[in-house]
């Protein structure tokens, strides 16, 4: 009833208001003033752009009480709990606040000790319809005319001490009907009297939609009760009062929670996790742990290790259900273990943060699994709701989101699970050119920010399982300098300078090898035919001694795509391309001098690639294949066929 009243009322009220004053006991919070959105009283930040706005437009913790929860989906839409109330944003919708109350959300009478009245039918049958002529001035005749009681003799206007309390900025209307509404549109319609407590009489309370007020005679304040604390303590089964837990040991939303059924028993991921740098973080919530400021904090996890080398080929499986049976034979048939492939986060995630289409996600990991490969899953391109300024590729506006998918991601993926498992995750991709990082500049300041995406993937990933291995973007070999790009080498000391740390942040790291040096085994003191060793095979030997250097020696060092290209259709390739034979022969020598030269530190080394069945001669990336786009076998799948069943590649 009446939630309807709040879109039309958000057109009328659009007012910047600030917190009130003494009407209320808490003050708006000052303790981070580096940024303002971070609460250490509750460990939380507010993430969300139009929450936040929301949030200062309406009166800051003086209204809302702080916040206790991230952002995350509940009831179909992106909430945030706060101590009052529940901020909400539904799909294609402003923000408003949560319906707590007429919901059935919290269908008691008893919250730590107060006792306030219950819903009363009379007064809702008789409330004002969004459809009545003149509702605004309706609705707020209506909420003053059961604002106003006498107790003990004397009056108590919640008109006075609840409505209009939200005072606007300087500049701003005085209009104190428009005042009404904006208190309205935050709480809801009274769907009760004012009662006493019948426990204590200082203690008065009116029931609305959205929150119950309680007056204090004593200070002749009002404050909202905390409900969306209560409903957070409802949902993780935590910190209960007394009374409230008698009376929700008979209802089915706490039997539910207790029994891991929906609604209540919905898992939510880490919504109600402390935040990172939270005095309320602890040991067991090692995905939200601050990072280490020493180096005496790491502790390093057991380095992950494959068979070096090991084997790997990249292929487009995504919406080819008609040729994935036939790729996976193909790189099974030649001795391949390891697959990658790229999950799009926007293809699974794409509709609202929590609306998941695992659909073709699932189908990916059953075929690969049943063909015996294990799975290396590239996880970028976010979703268009998660950035505001609609790159194609970057990371979100707020890099809880990306780890939030993580956790999703990996928890469905991981071992054991009956759907199928995950094996290895690559966080973003190529994170050293503009291109793959929304546009932004490529500095050492951007690595740092990479780091930190990093960190919270890390941690969400295996908080979700220990067992996956999380590897580090794949750098892009560019030999350049500039805004647009910058030298893999010098990029990855940066990433360790910004606290890269093997254990702490990523279990392999990640590097790419499409090389454009002909040959496999060039001294890279010998430059006389291409001036930079970014373009050569045994680049990857400059990248394990930048590892080397920062003390991450037990970390393998996987290769998520090398391989050379035959293009001589493509100018900006033509140059640098070898025959289809020569592309064989290479890529036969290179597994070779792998084993020899790079054992036990080099891990997977995965080749680009399987062909694309979409893929045509006017694409480059066809020419880098190593089949045709309909399965049959160039020169260098034949080679590494006859290569690995007769022993010479081990």
């Amino acid at each position: 009833m009446l939630r309807w009243f709040v879109a039309r009322l958000v057109c009328v009220v659009a007012l910047l208001c600030t917190a009130p004053g003494a009407a209320f006991a808490q003050a708006q919070d000052q303790s981070v003033a580096a940024d303002p959105r971070n609460f250490s009283q509750t460990g939380y930040r507010v993430d969300r752009d139009t929450f936040w706005d929301y949030f200062l437009r309406r009166g800051g913790v003086t209204t809302f009480g702080y916040p206790v929860s991230r952002d995350f989906m509940f009831e179909g839409c992106t909430v945030q709990f706060f101590q009052r109330i529940v901020l909400q944003q539904c799909p294609n919708a402003g923000v408003s606040t949560l319906n707590l109350l007429d919901d059935g959300l919290l269908p008691y009478t008893q919250m730590n000790g107060s006792t306030f009245p219950a819903s009363d039918s009379t007064i809702t049958a008789s409330a004002p319809k969004v459809s009545d002529p003149n509702y605004g001035a309706r609705i707020l005749a209506f909420v003053r005319a059961y604002a106003v009681d006498t107790f003990d003799g004397q009056s108590v206007n919640f008109g006075k001490t609840f409505f209009n309390t939200i005072n606007p900025s300087t500049g701003g209307t005085s209009d104190a009907n428009l005042l009404g509404l904006l208190d309205l549109e935050i709480w809801g319609a009274p769907t009760s009297e004012p009662a006493y407590d019948p426990t204590n009489h200082n203690f008065i309370y009116q029931r609305f939609q959205r929150g119950i007020m309680h007056y204090d005679r004593g200070c002749g304040c009002t404050q909202g009760l905390l409900l969306a604390d209560y409903l957070k303590e409802l949902i993780t089964g935590q910190g209960l009062p007394a009374d409230l837990a008698l009376q929700a040991a008979t209802s089915p939303l706490l039997k539910s929670a207790i029994n891991g059924q929906p609604p209540f028993g919905t898992t939510y991921g880490n919504a109600f996790a402390p935040g990172p740098g939270s005095a309320t973080a602890t040991a067991q919530d090692p995905a939200f742990l601050p990072l280490p400021t020493t180096a005496t904090a790491i502790v390093p996890v057991t380095p992950t290790a494959v068979p070096s080398p090991d084997y790997g080929l990249s292929m487009f499986l995504w919406n080819e259900p008609t040729t994935t049976a036939r790729d996976l034979k193909i790189a099974k048939d030649a001795n391949f273990h390891w697959q990658k492939t790229m999950f799009q986060w926007k293809d699974i995630e794409g509709t609202a943060k929590g609306v998941f289409d695992w659909t073709e996600a699932d189908r990916i990991v059953k075929a690969s699994n049943a063909n015996g490969t294990k799975i290396i899953a590239r996880i970028d391109r976010q979703p268009s709701w998660a950035r505001r300024d609609g790159a194609s590729n970057g990371p979100p506006d707020n890099y809880q989101d990306y780890a939030d998918f993580i956790s999703a991601f990996v928890s469905r993926y991981k071992h054991g699970s009956s759907i199928g498992t995950v094996d290895a995750i690559e966080v973003w991709n190529e994170v050293n050119l503009t291109r793959e990082w929304g546009g932004q500049a490529i500095t050492q300041q951007q690595a740092g920010d990479y780091v930190r995406l990093l960190t919270l993937a890390y941690r969400a990933a295996h908080a979700a399982d220990p067992n996956v291995v999380v590897i580090t973007a794949g750098l892009s070999p560019t030999g350049v300098h500039n805004r647009d790009a910058d030298d893999d080498a010098e990029y990855l000391q940066w990433l360790f300078s910004a606290g890269l740390k093997g254990g702490v942040n990523y279990d392999v790291l990640g590097a790419h090898g499409n090389t454009q040096a002909p040959c496999v085994a060039c001294d890279l003191d010998s430059l006389s035919m291409f001036g930079d060793p970014s373009f050569y095979f045994r680049r990857v030997e400059q990248l394990r001694a930048v590892q080397v250097r920062n003390g991450d020696a037990d970390r393998q060092i996987w290769l998520l795509e090398f391989g050379w290209t035959a293009d001589a259709v493509h100018p900006n390739y033509a140059w640098f391309a070898v025959s289809e034979e020569q592309k064989a022969d290479n890529i036969v020598q290179a597994f070779q001098y792998a084993r020899q030269h790079w054992s036990p530190w080099i891990g997977v080394m995965t080749l680009w690639t399987l062909a694309d069945p979409t893929w045509t001669p006017d694409r480059e990336e066809y020419w880098w294949a190593i089949d045709n786009p309909d399965g049959t076998p160039r020169a260098a799948l034949t080679a590494i066929r006859s290569g690995l069943l007769t022993a010479s590649i081990p």
